[in-house]
């Protein structure tokens, strides 16, 4: 039976709760679901990688993740998820060769890059896309999805929560709450190829 991980950084508990959704709709494979610091091997047919968006990168823990793997990662089918306050789509976003889906949080109108705020560039998909490529440029991604996740200050580290109630005062469009949808993830899960093989793997590579 083919074997499938989902692993994960979560601070707020939306990430680890989105993971969970994705293990329960999964049905006929094999899956695990770990912390990220919990992995102890990648024999995995397909993985799942699960992330706060941390100014338009992953969370520390995963970036340590992905640099230390990045070779044996190459060779497998990754599917990609951030919980974000914030995504935009963009003109950019055209040049990466994979599947990107945005929750129904997440407005679907195409934003010419060059005149979005700093703000909406910070949390543009071809940002999140030029940030990974860097992070780990053998990472080949299959798919790519972007969740509404949640806010509570209380949540959050000090210095996070402090940054957080600073961009909340500054953006009236970020506020606390719960806006994930379990459908929404549902709908993403069931409709990715969990084992496809990029032949390309420079595939989120301009």
């Amino acid at each position: 039976m083919q074997k499938i991980l989902i692993t994960y950084y979560s601070e707020s508990g939306s990430t680890e709760e989105i993971a969970k959704i994705i293990l329960n709709t999964i049905t006929n494979y094999d899956v695990d679901l770990l912390e990220v610091g919990k992995v102890q091997h990648l024999n995995y047919d397909g993985i799942f990688i699960g992330t706060p968006n941390i100014y338009g990168k992953p969370a520390p823990e995963i970036i340590k993740f992905l640099k230390k793997n990045n070779d044996r990662l190459a060779t497998k089918s990754i599917h990609l998820f951030f919980t974000c306050m914030a995504c935009y789509l963009d003109n950019e976003m055209k040049n990466y060769q994979l599947e990107i889906f945005t929750d129904s949080n997440i407005a679907k109108n195409i934003n010419v890059l060059e005149r979005m705020n700093s703000w909406e560039k910070s949390h543009a998909v071809s940002t999140y896309l030029s940030n990974l490529n860097i992070i780990a440029p053998k990472l080949t991604i299959a798919s790519i999805a972007f969740f509404k996740g949640r806010l509570r200050f209380r949540s959050l580290s000090f210095i996070n929560s402090l940054i957080m109630r600073m961009i909340c005062l500054i953006n009236r469009n970020v506020e606390q709450g719960d806006f994930y949808k379990p459908q929404d993830v549902e709908t993403w899960t069931k409709q990715i190829d969990f084992f496809c093989r990029i032949i390309n793997r420079n595939n989120i590579t301009k």
